[in-house]
């Protein structure tokens, strides 16, 4: 799927637990949800290279807490190699945006060069 579509399916699971926590007189998630790394052979993607570092602090950050959702396999489709299609967020709690990602970004990033927008990478480099 690609990146619009999955951010879309999570903000109609934000508006439900939002309705669900305004019932039970609690506050509402603010965040914006931004989806990274969806990838789709129909569609351009920036390319180019990221630091060394900054892959492996998004690795350490996908093998930190909290849980991702696991979605069985995913063939990449520019290569059809297949892997994880897990799912992680990442909370950037000083901008208020969730990043949703899918464990494809590692492939996408080392075998196909993808470059994620300038934000998530300065929100993983402040990690």
């Amino acid at each position: 799927m690609k990146n619009k579509e999955i951010e879309q399916q999570h903000i109609k699971s934000q508006q439900r637990l939002n309705e669900m926590l305004l019932k039970n007189g609690m506050m509402k998630d603010e965040y914006k949800i931004v989806a990274i790394g969806y990838l789709s052979i129909d569609e351009e993607f920036e390319k180019g290279a990221v630091s060394t570092n900054f892959l492996n602090k998004l690795k350490i950050l996908w093998n930190e807490g909290g849980c991702s959702m696991t979605l069985g396999f995913h063939t990449c489709e520019f290569c059809n190699k297949a892997t994880s299609s897990s799912e992680k967020t990442l909370i950037d709690r000083e901008n208020k945006v969730k990043y949703i990602l899918p464990f494809m970004i590692f492939h996408y990033i080392s075998d196909h060069k993808y470059l994620p927008p300038k934000k998530f990478i300065e929100f993983v480099m402040r990690q």
